[in-house]
């Protein structure tokens, strides 16, 4: 039991030794000279006592070695698929892990070690438990950077341990899965008409009455009817990803252009003495320069006169190989209403393209048209060829397509050409009337279409195109069905590795090999320790003070005394004992 009027000394000796430790003499200090020579004897070589620390300070490094080289082989590559849904982030936290640990061993040893270093000099015993608990974890290297004298090396160690919470986070940060497209097995193609000779026609009624094939008349009624627009892309096209690209590829097709003539109508009016000027009363004849005409009166009211045989008033198709010409006169709401003439052109050309796939969206454009040709007007039975500018054969580019040769020619059979006027031509010419108001009446169902909803030029400019869309369409996926092939694409995962994140780990890791060093060059010459308990349980504390010490044996009471002592660690012939000497401060 405790008794305060009793004295006690802070020290532990043996019970059945107590009479002759008190009676043996105090044994002087030995000298630093005597204190070298007594470690060396007792340890040998002074790095010997650190074999752990060594070896954690090596592990760690391995390990970071070998995340660099797993996150090295595997950067830009595919996510690896390993067996039992093994990852490779699990792999790089594993080896993190394992080298965060060994790197906080050594560093929490040398800080061990440190704080008996501290006392050489001589300091306060209250440090003993302040430097103690750096070297337990984070908390306690927080408590020694903040509030522990600064200068001292184990600041540098707490510093160390602190920022390495952060090794965690960095290394996570270090690999990113991204997108990205390759090559997928599979082939991509879309169907064209090349250079092969276009042929489709059927033999007719008689020779030179040519006609084209059922499948040819249906994508006539189809452009015609713009039931197929001019933006219509229903051509044979096969993507396997739904991802594909294609190099920039040319198709013979078919191509219209149409003209607003309108300014070149001349009007008439009969004179009064006409035999005929009862019925021709309000009669009004509009007449191109080619001959063709309008005659609209108030009893007579019509709507539109089409023609495909008529020569073309200012519509340039030199060079061109034209199918047919179609000149159109229409009246707005019949008789009054505003006159207007247009003229249209259908003829082959050579149409180049760029295409893409995305996400099973087909997406074709069209960014060029060849229309040069060698086709004669008046030798209709000869077979003829369009030469593009610029010629893109096999993904590559020719400039000068006549060096190519066949490759960059496109031909087409002469009958194909006579078919297809013979076919189209009947269907472009007709009238319309309007004899009772709001009932017109139209020869054909196409002139209707032709007619539209006002019957001016954009009515017939869309027709057109609808036309030249449908029938080249037809020919591309119908008739020649010749591929172009393109690349089939799919995304696929691969690792991307932000090699910054890694600086932070890799300068703890060494930072923390030169904590060691340093360590174990500044204790070389003392006793190694670190954190081992027996140390305090086999020293003996000296108090060399006027009046022996009263503490209260509680944790408060030694604490305070401690404050109040200046301690020394010195080296005796009997071994290692604590010194102490009461502080004034």
């Amino acid at each position: 039991m405790y008794h305060p009027k009793e004295e006690y000394r802070l020290s532990y000796v043996p019970l059945e030794d107590e009479r002759e430790s008190t009676a043996l003499p105090r044994q002087r200090p030995l000298s630093s000279a005597e204190q070298v020579l007594l470690q060396t004897k007792a340890k040998g070589f002074w790095g010997s006592s650190w074999t752990f620390e060594i070896i954690g300070c090596v592990i760690s490094i391995a390990f970071l070695a070998a995340i660099v080289a797993v996150l090295f082989k595997y950067d830009g590559q595919p996510m690896p698929n390993w067996p039992y849904g093994i990852t490779l982030n699990a792999l790089v936290s594993v080896l993190s892990t394992v080298m965060k640990a060994t790197m906080a061993f050594v560093l929490t040893e040398c800080l061990a070690q440190l704080k008996w270093s501290w006392f050489h000099s001589g300091n306060k015993l209250s440090d003993l438990a302040i430097l103690d608990a750096a070297s337990r974890g984070i908390a306690g290297a927080m408590f020694v950077l903040f509030r522990f004298v600064p200068r001292h090396l184990v600041t540098f160690g707490c510093l160390i341990l602190i920022i390495a919470v952060a090794i965690e986070p960095f290394v996570q940060q270090v690999m990113a899965i991204k997108e990205r497209s390759i090559h997928a097995p599979g082939q991509a193609s879309i169907q064209v008409c090349n250079s092969s000779l276009y042929t489709n026609y059927d033999e007719g009624p008689s020779p030179g009455m040519n006609m084209a094939p059922l499948g040819t008349i249906g994508a006539i009624y189809s452009g015609i009817f713009e039931t197929e627009g001019p933006n219509s892309k229903s051509v044979t096209m096969e993507c396997p990803t739904g991802n594909c690209t294609f190099p920039k590829y040319q198709s013979l097709g078919f191509c219209s252009k149409c003209m607003n003539i309108t300014d070149s109508l001349k009007t008439s009016s009969p004179s009064s003495s006409s035999s005929n000027s009862m019925m021709s009363m309000g009669q009004t004849t509009y007449k191109l320069p080619n001959g063709f005409e309008l005659s609209t009166s108030m009893s007579m009211s019509y709507l539109i006169n089409t023609t495909a045989y008529r020569p073309l008033v200012k519509l340039d198709t030199k060079g061109m190989a034209t199918i047919t010409n179609f000149t159109a006169i229409s009246a707005q709401q019949g008789y009054g209403g505003a006159v207007s003439a247009t003229e249209c052109a259908l003829y082959f050309c050579v149409k180049t393209y760029e295409t893409s796939v995305r996400q099973g969206k087909f997406t074709e454009n069209e960014i060029g048209q060849a229309t040069s040709s060698n086709s004669s007007a008046t030798d209709v039975l000869s077979n003829f060829v369009i030469t593009p500018d610029t010629c893109y054969y096999n993904g590559s580019r020719y400039e000068h397509p006549h060096e190519k040769g066949e490759d960059c020619q496109f031909s087409v059979n002469a009958f194909s050409k006579l078919s297809m006027a013979n076919s189209l031509q009947p269907l472009l010419k007709g009238k319309a009337s309007l004899f009772v108001s709001n009932r017109p009446d139209y020869t054909s169902d196409t002139i209707k279409a032709l007619y539209g909803s006002y019957g001016n030029y954009t009515e017939m400019n869309n027709v057109f195109q609808s036309l030249a869309s449908a029938l080249t369409t037809n020919a591309r996926s119908k008739i020649c069905g010749s591929p172009v092939n393109g690349t089939a694409w799919t995304d696929q995962s691969y690792v991307h590795v932000r090699w910054v994140w890694l600086v932070l780990p890799g300068a703890l890791v060494v930072l923390s090999l030169i904590f060691l060093i340093i360590t174990i060059i500044h204790t070389r010459n003392q006793y190694i320790w670190k954190s081992s308990p027996l140390a305090l349980l086999f020293s003996d504390l000296q108090i060399d003070a006027a009046n022996t010490l009263k503490p209260d044996p509680t944790l408060k009471g030694m604490e305070d005394t401690s404050r109040n002592m200046q301690v020394w660690l010195e080296t005796t012939a009997d071994g290692v004992r604590l010194k102490a000497v009461q502080s004034h401060s």
